[in-house]
Parts: C-alpha cells; structure tokens; sequence
C-alpha cells in the first residue's frame, strides 16, 4: 500500500499473485543453529479491501488462499488523496488458518512517492508479533522488515512488491523474503 488513504466513503478492491519463503518451523525447533533452517516456498492468492471511514481514515480486510484473515486500520498523517509525499501509521490484527490458534499483530508505516498520478513508488517498513493462543504470547515470534514496490496507473492501479523480513524468537533469527504481482480496483470518488 502507498501512503495515501482512499477518502471518505471510498474504496478499494485488491488482488494479488504473491510467492513467499517461510522457515520450515518444525525444523526450527529441532535444530540448534538457524542458519541452516531450511525455508519452504509458496505460492498464495490475496484478495483485499480499503474503505474510508473518514477522510483520512481506512478500514482495511485482507485474505489469501492460506487461510490468513487480517482485519485493520490506516491513518495517513501527511500529505491527502493528491499530494506528491504521503505518510500513514496502520495497525493490524490477523489470523493464520482461521482456527489455527496463531495470530498476528502487525505495525506498519506507509510511505510513499507520486511523481506523476500514473506512478508512484512506496515502503512500508513493519513489525510484526506472531504468537499461538494456545501456547501464549511469550512463545512468540518477532518479524522485522519491510516492503517496497512501484505502482503504476491511475484510477485503477498494478504493481510489483518485494519484502524482507527477518523472523526471529529467543535472539536467533532467519531471513525471508517475498514477491508479489497485484492490482488495486477503485470504486467510489476517488
């Protein structure tokens, strides 16, 4: 997401083709050095929406093809719908395989550049906390990183993302990353 937020009652529909790397957990766990943890790729299919609540204010939905469900919110704090800089804080809550018992609370920042209304370019650095209600919070996982990627388009956008995060517990960590395809359907006034 870039930095700018949809307007009041406005929004979005997303969607997109993503291939993520992903430590494989169970050999995590066994293993005493997470350098050599191997990772696992995947594919996954992501359907999302925005929809402003307040003029500088969206509610967004996320859900992909893995059973992840990622419900928050945005607030842009600088720049508006038309300025060439824009600055949000967000918050997430989410969930991975719907009754799974692992959730997520997710912090981002969204940053972005619109040289022209047809392109911009974004980053959106993020931590994330992973954590298993059945095993409790104090046995989670810390995820430090970000993405970034250009959009192209106007009303109706398409874009290419890339992130890296560095997924750790206990002071070992791992890196991931992930590539993405997508585009971004408006509808309302903005």
């Amino acid at each position: 997401q870039d930095g700018r937020t949809v307007g009041q009652n406005n929004g979005e529909l997303s969607a997109s083709i993503n291939f993520s790397q992903s430590p494989n957990f169970n050999d995590w766990e066994d293993s005493s050095d997470s350098t050599n943890i191997p990772t696992l790729l995947f594919p996954s299919i992501e359907f999302g929406g925005r929809y402003g609540v307040a003029e500088k204010v969206d509610l967004t939905l996320r859900m992909n093809t893995n059973l992840n469900l990622g419900l928050g919110a945005k607030f842009q704090v600088v720049g508006d719908r038309e300025s060439s800089f824009a600055l949000a804080l967000g918050a997430e809550l989410g969930t991975f395989g719907l009754i799974s018992g692992l959730w997520n609370v997710q912090v981002p920042l969204y940053l972005s550049v619109h040289p022209t209304e047809n392109f911009a370019w974004y980053l959106n650095p993020r931590y994330i906390y992973q954590f298993s209600s059945f095993a409790g919070a104090e046995n989670g996982l810390s995820y430090t990183g970000a993405n970034t990627g250009l959009l192209f388009g106007n009303r109706n956008k398409f874009g290419l993302d890339i992130g890296y995060y560095r997924i750790g517990t206990n002071g070992e960590s791992i890196g991931a990353l992930q590539i993405g395809f997508g585009g971004r359907f408006a509808f309302g006034n903005n």
